[in-house]
């Protein structure tokens, strides 16, 4: 799934890894806002990293770096899905 919409401002990357956060463009009654949360606390206690760039030609692509094995170099995969933007997205 591709998010075409204007994504993330970059100052507000962080606040949607919080438990319960969702954007203003929700279905009513739809999500409780912790998917992002749960994959960064996966990631975090795999010893990797999951971050939010943006998708050319507009939207988000979050990014998973997760060590190969102690000491090896990190396996990096990306997947460009909906992450809710601002209003309107």
């Amino acid at each position: 799934m591709v998010d075409q919409g204007p994504g993330i401002r970059p100052d507000e990357r962080d606040a949607v890894f919080e438990p319960f956060q969702r954007r203003d463009d929700h279905a009513s009654g739809s999500g409780a806002g912790v998917g992002l949360a749960i994959a960064r606390g996966f990631t975090e206690a795999m010893h990797g990293t999951i971050t939010l760039d943006d998708t050319p030609g507009g939207g988000l692509t979050a990014v998973v770096a997760l060590p190969k094995a102690p000491g090896s170099a990190p396996i990096t995969a990306s997947a460009t899905a909906r992450v809710p933007g601002e209003a309107g997205t």
